[in-house]
């Protein structure tokens, strides 16, 4: 980090390349957004379990496709929602490909307390498959990359920023900044005397905000791949 900033550049590690021999394409984009309810609206669950209302998933083929538009998951107060959360994942991901999801650990939380579920147990071998094919960008990234203007954070909002051409922006009255503002947005949502034109209106910022997480996934793992591509042209020019 210390050469990094003296020299103003971007560091990545020497073994990059080899990192990446590991995925298959082709590469799933994850993200998934929870809310902990104090007083409980879904039968099942207990006050502030982590009831998981939404996810967000990119997919790219291959490295000559350009990045599908995304798909995405988003319910508020549904009595069967993980149901159809964990039905329509599995359905969005299918059954091969490497799935990149920041700091996955989260995701994979989710996941395994959705197969404790009764509804979900006809679907545990398809879980445990999803859960074996993900890859956590947080960790490729904090050994393998890093940029001064990160400052010294690997979180996803700072790692865009040391992207290039990566247009996503967090920023803005209108946009939804981050996990907390996406919970305050899920209870106004919920909430009885929230009209319907606010509620529409939380329901588009969303859907915007986890899309934002997913995109940004890729262009992250893609100008990895970039970089480790570009060195090898360099060598076989040498």
């Amino acid at each position: 980090i210390q050469k990094a900033h003296k020299k103003n550049k971007p560091w990545f590690a020497p073994n990059l390349k080899e990192v990446f021999k590991n995925f298959t394409f082709p590469f799933y984009f994850m993200d998934f957004e929870t809310i902990g309810q104090v007083v409980p609206i879904i039968k099942g669950t207990t006050p502030y379990y982590p009831l998981p209302f939404q996810w967000s998933v990119h997919k790219w083929k291959s490295k000559d496709k350009e990045v599908e538009k995304g798909q995405s998951f988003l319910k508020f107060n549904d009595q069967d929602m993980e149901r159809q959360f964990i039905e329509s994942l599995l359905k969005a991901v299918s059954e091969k490909g490497t799935i990149f999801s920041h700091n996955a650990n989260t995701e994979i939380r989710v996941l395994e307390k959705l197969k404790e579920k009764d509804s979900c147990k006809d679907l545990l071998n398809k879980i445990d498959n999803l859960i074996n094919r993900v890859e956590d960008s947080l960790v490729i990234a904090r050994n393998n990359f890093y940029s001064p203007l990160m400052n010294g954070d690997w979180g996803v909002k700072s790692i865009i920023k040391a992207i290039p051409d990566c247009k996503i922006s967090y920023e803005g009255d209108e946009n939804i900044s981050g996990g907390a503002a996406a919970q305050l947005a899920w209870f106004k949502s919920t909430n009885p005397n929230t009209d319907k034109e606010e509620k529409e209106k939380q329901k588009k910022r969303l859907l915007k905000y986890c899309a934002k997480d997913t995109l940004a996934l890729y262009y992250l793992i893609k100008y990895l791949m970039k970089y480790t591509d570009l060195k090898t042209s360099k060598k076989s020019f040498s």
